[in-house]
């Protein structure tokens, strides 16, 4: 699922970013990986689940890089996205 998707806006930046999303826990905190799309001002806009595999363990390893990245970054929460 793609929340805020915009087939127009593919081509933006991304990240993966560690997000709070209760909605996939019964209403509890929930902290997953996602794919966070954003805007021409760099504002996060939409998001998705994240592709987690590679070709090869080259790309495992580049995955493993962005996520340790991501759990350096303020964690997002699904609330921030309702309005999209």
């Amino acid at each position: 699922m793609c929340v805020g998707y915009n087939y127009l806006e593919i081509m933006m930046n991304w990240n993966h970013r560690l997000m709070n999303c209760p909605s996939e826990n019964g209403g509890e905190d929930y902290f997953t990986f996602k794919e966070i799309f954003y805007d021409d001002q760099d504002r996060p806009n939409a998001y998705s689940d994240p592709f987690m595999g590679g070709d090869d363990i080259d790309e495992v390893r580049e995955l493993l890089v962005r996520l340790s990245v991501a759990l350096s970054l303020p964690v997002l929460h699904e609330k921030e996205f309702e309005n999209d």
